[in-house]
């Protein structure tokens, strides 16, 4: 059974260390900070932002960080555990309700993923998103990145400013 419900600190403190590895490349890549900062940091600037859990434990956190620039615009992101996997079928057929849900708010989603996450990108692009471009160095590593979107009111390649470091 999964249960989503507002993200507070205490979901990223007992996160932070069972982030996927896939996850954790990520943060790695893009900022190079601890993953319990990604996640705190997210939780903070992000509105929403949501808990994903089976109950016991936070199986992933996600959320939208508002774009400073542009009203409508959010920069989604999203990490989570191993665990997930367990709840795998809830977790897809329920995804793109929720993003559904978040574009209530936020016309345009975006955000960055590294290009090395190809099962990520599959799930983005189940989701509705699609790949805007690839970004040869990006991040603190200097790897690989895809930038991503979702609009849902035709808006169309409108990414700006706001930034969530490493969280996507």
């Amino acid at each position: 059974m999964i249960v989503i419900m507002s993200a507070v600190i205490g979901h990223a403190e007992q996160l932070a260390g069972r982030l996927r590895k896939a996850d954790l490349r990520e943060i790695e890549a893009a900022a190079g900070e601890e993953p319990l900062a990604v996640l705190t940091n997210g939780i903070a600037c992000s509105d929403p932002c949501y808990t994903v859990s089976d109950g016991c434990h936070p199986l992933a956190i996600f959320g939208v960080v508002p774009d400073a620039c542009i009203e409508g615009v959010g920069r989604i992101w999203f990490l989570g555990a191993d665990d997930l996997r367990n709840h795998s079928f809830t977790f897809i057929r329920h995804s793109r309700r929720w993003v559904a849900r978040l574009h209530e708010r936020y016309p345009v989603l975006w955000n960055y993923i590294d290009a090395r996450n190809d099962l990520h990108i599959r799930w983005l692009r189940w989701c509705g998103f699609t790949l805007l471009r690839r970004i040869e160095d990006y991040g603190v590593a200097r790897l690989p990145f895809y930038e991503f979107e979702r609009d849902a009111g035709g808006h169309g390649g409108v990414t700006c400013c706001a930034v969530v470091t490493g969280a996507s």
